[in-house]
């Protein structure tokens, strides 16, 4: 297989390629290797926008955690929210303490009658 580089790209045109992978959940490079080729196979005229709007994007099965953080960050909890919160973690701590709830393993033969 060949090596091309491609020099003196404008700063839109990386930009615009690493959105595109980003959207098509693949890597900058995978993504110009198939606009080339499709390119050079002539069959990349309106295709395109044919298939995105029947196909459904593929689904990404993590979400890293910058994108988390952003989220988090544009909507912060409301006071609502945050009572919530804190009654939940009381629930939680009181139910640690309760005996009932207790999961540590036993032994059910360690207690055994010697007889």
């Amino acid at each position: 297989m060949a090596t091309v580089t491609i020099r003196n790209l404008s700063d839109d045109v990386v930009v615009a390629l690493k959105e595109r992978a980003r959207r098509n959940s693949r890597s900058m490079e995978a993504e110009v290797r198939d606009v080339l080729t499709r390119l050079a196979k002539g069959d990349a005229s309106g295709l395109e926008a044919q298939l995105e709007q029947r196909v459904p994007r593929p689904r990404r099965w993590s979400v890293p955690s910058s994108e988390i953080m952003a989220w988090i960050d544009a909507n912060p909890s409301t006071p609502e929210q945050d009572k919530m919160r804190e009654e939940w973690a009381a629930e939680l701590e009181a139910d640690r303490k309760n005996p009932l709830f207790d999961e540590s393993i036993r032994d059910p033969w360690e207690n055994r009658d010697s007889s």
